[in-house]
């Protein structure tokens, strides 16, 4: 099962990357509990292992959230993926649920592919995290933030307070 799960998201990347072009993919590996390993694995055969996160922009600016949970870093919005959901619908369907905003997405810069094991280098599940580049749909965009964020923000530069990669892609 492991295997299947990891072959699929190789294909998720190779079609992320046929749409949207190339983007780096950051490997990573981490030991869990066998009781969390199993979550993994369960949400992996549900299609559920993995999420997207979106940067808005528009005229120059990058919209930024502030989460109830981690309220001291500017991040993206966007989270886990549901069941039968492809990063492209779970990236849209954050946004419009998050901030009440319809978004066109128009690249993706960023990839984490994490995979979790009980051992190091062991077999186990992955899950694919993207970014996503995207613009807001309409000309007057009016936030409605959802009840996990705590603050939205349109910067013209970069807080100092950002979450990696979103720094790196700031900077370009």
């Amino acid at each position: 099962m492991s295997r299947q799960g990891n072959a699929a998201v190789g294909d998720t990347i190779e079609q992320l990357r046929g749409a949207y072009g190339e983007f780096p993919v950051v490997e990573e590996r981490t030991t869990v509990p066998r009781e969390a390993l199993v979550d993994c694995l369960t949400s992996a055969s549900e299609g559920r292992l993995g999420g997207a996160r979106t940067l808005l922009e528009t005229d120059g600016r990058t919209l930024l959230v502030r989460y109830r949970g981690n309220p001291d870093v500017w991040d993206l919005p966007g989270g886990g993926l549901e069941r039968h959901e492809n990063h492209e619908q779970t990236a849209k369907r954050h946004v419009a649920e998050q901030l009440g905003v319809e978004c066109a997405l128009t690249g993706a810069f960023h990839a984490r592919r994490q995979t979790f094991s009980i051992v190091d280098d062991g077999e186990g599940a992955s899950g694919l995290w993207i970014h996503f580049e995207a613009e807001p749909l309409g000309s007057d965009v009016e936030l409605d933030p959802g009840d996990e964020i705590v603050e939205t923000r349109w910067f013209d530069a970069p807080p100092d307070a950002v979450a990696a990669p979103i720094r790196e892609r700031l900077a370009e």
